[in-house]
C-alpha cells in the first residue's frame, strides 16, 4: 500500500506541477496582451487629445471668439 500512495502522490505532484507550468505560461501572455493594449489606448489617448488641440486652435484662428467692443 505505501508503493501505490507514493505514485498517487507523485502523480498528484506531476500534476500540480504541470497545471503551474501551463499556468504561468497563460500569465505571461495576457501580461503581454495586456501590455499591447495599453500601448494602443495611449496612442488613442494621444490622437484624440490632438484632435481635440487642433480642433479649438483652428476655431479660434477662424474668428470663433468674438470679443465685447470689437466689431
Amino acid at each position: 500500500m505505501t508503493e501505490e500512495w507514493r505514485r498517487s502522490i507523485e502523480k498528484r505532484l506531476q500534476s500540480l506541477e504541470l497545471r503551474d507550468a501551463v499556468d504561468e505560461v497563460h500569465r505571461l501572455n495576457v501580461e503581454d496582451r495586456l501590455s499591447g493594449i495599453e500601448e494602443a489606448l495611449k496612442w488613442l489617448v494621444q490622437v484624440i487629445l490632438g484632435a481635440l488641440v487642433t480642433g479649438a486652435i483652428a476655431y479660434l484662428i477662424a474668428g470663433g471668439v468674438a470679443l465685447p467692443g470689437k466689431a
